[in-house]
């Protein structure tokens, strides 16, 4: 599978079943996604939202995401220019339903729990770099290519709280270097 998407995708990993339970393959070479971190996320409660965090330029990260237990709202917003600038892709994912979603570089990337005692895992192509981290306000004007964030009081940290509003990406205001290849377009 070509990893230079255009848009998340959904993945179901495949598995096999018997009397037993079931084994599953959620990573294999058909996704050409060298995975360099894995980093696995626990909630304690329900409508627990984390996010929307990317980091900038040659610290861009490609996501590998799941939930391993419970299930999540898992969303990415496209901060490349162009026409699908600003666009947000959702998707629950659960330890039910085996859903993965692939994220290419160049997106923020959050979630919210929709059960207590959630497990996510995020499996990225790209270091960690505090310096290079950055994060969009969860409740910005996105063009939402599924289902919006649900209606309800989330538990948020300061800093998602007060993250940068998407529009405030936009024009002169942009609070990100104007080279930066992450906002550039660089697909």
């Amino acid at each position: 599978m070509d990893t230079r998407q255009t848009r998340p995708i959904i993945l179901t990993v495949p598995s096999f079943e018997d009397f037993r339970g079931y084994l599953a393959v959620p990573y294999d070479q058909s996704i050409n996604f060298n995975v360099r971190q894995i980093n696995q996320g626990y909630s304690k409660k329900a409508f627990t939202l984390r996010g929307l965090h990317f980091q900038e330029g040659e610290h861009a990260q490609a996501k590998l995401v799941s939930c391993l237990h419970g299930s999540i709202l898992n969303v990415a917003v496209d901060l490349r220019l162009g026409e699908t600038f600003g666009h947000a892709y959702s998707a629950v994912l659960s330890f039910e339903n085996r859903k993965q979603m692939y994220i290419p570089r160049g997106f923020a990337h959050g979630y919210l729990t929709l059960e207590d005692d959630t497990l996510m895992q995020w499996c990225v192509d790209n270091d960690f770099c505090g310096e290079a981290a950055n994060a969009v306000r969860y409740d910005s004007d996105f063009v939402w290519e599924g289902e919006p964030w649900p209606e309800g009081a989330y538990i948020i940290s300061e800093k998602d709280r007060n993250a940068v509003r998407l529009e405030n990406f936009v024009g002169d205001k942009r609070p990100i270097n104007q080279e930066n290849p992450v906002l550039a377009g660089n697909r």
